[in-house]
């Protein structure tokens, strides 16, 4: 994780991620993504994604725990005392920051315009991304976005891209 201040300072993990989710977000065009809000979304959805592996990661392990030592039934003691769990501790270690950073990004993205339909595509991308996991959180950055759709035109014709 990154110390700086800046909305998305990023870690080396989520540039890595974001660097395989651009060109899914963009289109898959092979291109230099040219709109920041392109590059913004895929980092956020490279860390929406590491915090979902880890959340199946700490599942898969509470399943083994239940299954083979009726974790369910045991003190907090006797569970510390399992590997598995210590493996479980740390991954809830991990979660907190990311868990934060991904909140920070997501109130920065509204801020960040979208400069062409890849831009505008990519928030969509993120917003329905946030609506599916937290039902709703994720409405600014939906209606930000929304409002440049309906300021947008089309490149080829410039008939505006959204009519109200």
């Amino acid at each position: 994780m990154s110390d700086d201040k800046e909305p998305f300072a990023v870690s080396r993990r989520v540039v890595i991620g974001a660097a395989s989710a651009a060109p899914v977000v963009a289109g898959a065009s092979g291109a230099a993504v040219p709109d920041a809000a392109v590059a913004r979304c895929a980092e956020w959805l490279a860390l929406d994604a590491e915090i979902d592996r880890l959340g199946l990661r700490w599942s898969d392990l509470e399943t083994i725990l239940v299954r083979q030592k009726r974790w369910e039934r045991m003190t907090p003691e006797k569970r510390g005392e399992l590997l598995p769990s210590e493996e479980m501790d740390a991954i809830d270690a991990q979660l907190k920051p990311l868990f934060d950073q991904r909140e920070a990004w997501l109130e920065a993205l509204p801020k960040v315009r979208a400069h062409d339909m890849h831009g505008v595509a990519a928030k969509l991308e993120v917003a329905l991304q946030v609506m599916v996991h937290q039902q709703g959180d994720g409405y600014d950055l939906f209606k930000a976005t929304m409002e440049e759709l309906r300021t947008a035109h089309c490149p080829n014709c410039g008939a505006p891209v959204c009519k109200r």
